[in-house]
């Protein structure tokens, strides 16, 4: 670094250039608790199977390799018939006898697409745990279960509605956006 350089650091972090109402504190007496800089232990990543969750993906594994955290990916299965080669064995929870209480197994190809794409990651570079979920159901819904049902500390969505207002509005990452709480990184 150049006497040069130092200068323009030195520069930049005076208030000579700032914006009117913003101030730069440079006082060693201010706590840096006061920035709030997340960590992360488990990152779900909802996988369509698509390129763009695929990409998802691949930021999910950077920021893991950074902070350390778990991935969860989550496959969400709307149209279980799709799915050649995979059984889904349907039971009743016998503790609450209501109709609702019908759990899916989804056994097959569906798993091994999963176990592949856990190798993948590897081969690409994860160095933490990595794991799964598969559910069936709504997108908008089962993420947001998911997210009930578990404390991720990331959600890693693909989109591909950010280049029109319209469809922005409408889309499912939106929806999951809207109802929940957890801080969602949106990959284009």
């Amino acid at each position: 670094m150049s006497p040069h350089d130092d200068a323009k650091v030195a520069d930049s972090s005076s208030n000579a250039g700032s914006p009117e109402g913003f101030s730069v504190e440079s006082s060693s007496s201010s706590p840096a608790s006061k920035l709030s800089i997340p960590s992360y232990t488990k990152i779900l990543v909802p996988h369509d199977g698509k390129e763009a969750s695929d990409k998802a993906l691949g930021h999910a594994i950077y920021l893991s390799n950074l902070s350390g955290a778990e991935i969860v990916i989550l496959c969400i299965i709307q149209d279980v018939e799709k799915f050649e080669g995979t059984s889904v064995d349907i039971s009743q929870n016998k503790s609450t006898h209501s109709q609702n209480s019908f759990e899916l197994d989804i056994k097959g190809e569906l798993v091994n697409i999963m176990e592949a794409k856990i190798k993948q990651c590897t081969e690409a570079g994860s160095k933490n745990k990595i794991s799964y979920g598969i559910r069936t159901g709504h997108v908008v819904h089962e993420v947001v279960r998911a997210c009930q049902e578990t404390d991720y500390d990331l959600i890693i969505m693909a989109t591909t509605h950010l280049d029109s207002w319209l469809h922005s509005i409408f889309s499912e990452t939106r929806k999951i956006i809207s109802n929940i709480r957890t801080p969602v990184l949106i990959i284009h």
